[in-house]
């Protein structure tokens, strides 16, 4: 625990996600109504998700356009999260993700099932 994880496009590819901070924060709203995403200085984007009875905070680096959380317990809600999200918003461009304990880039598949991708993640 205390890591914090990181999910971009994959520069490496030459992918980038073209959606904006606004159409991200419309993206949260549409899927998950009781949740909330506000800009926060610094060009970031906070997102505070609630799904049924669980919540996690993702912010989004609209600047250099990258997500990052903390290592939480479940793992996969953010995963499930930002995967849901980069389908609805960026479903063909190659991502990564990496942690800061280790920064060695890692596919994160926005084709395969989330749920998948989340009991891969980290592994």
């Amino acid at each position: 625990m205390g890591a914090t994880y990181y999910i971009s496009a994959d520069r490496s590819a030459a992918a980038a996600w073209q959606f904006t901070e606004h159409q991200l924060a419309e993206a949260v709203q549409r899927r998950w109504p009781e949740s909330t995403a506000g800009v926060v200085p610094g060009d970031a984007l906070e997102i505070d998700v609630r799904v049924g009875d669980e919540h996690c905070e993702i912010i989004y680096h609209y600047d250099l356009r990258f997500f990052t959380f903390p290592d939480q317990e479940p793992l996969r809600v953010p995963v499930v999260i930002i995967h849901t999200l980069l389908r609805d918003l960026a479903p063909t461009a190659p991502a990564v993700w990496w942690s800061d304990d280790d920064g060695t880039p890692e596919p994160f598949d926005v084709q395969a099932d989330a749920e998948q991708v989340a009991e891969d993640f980290g592994m």
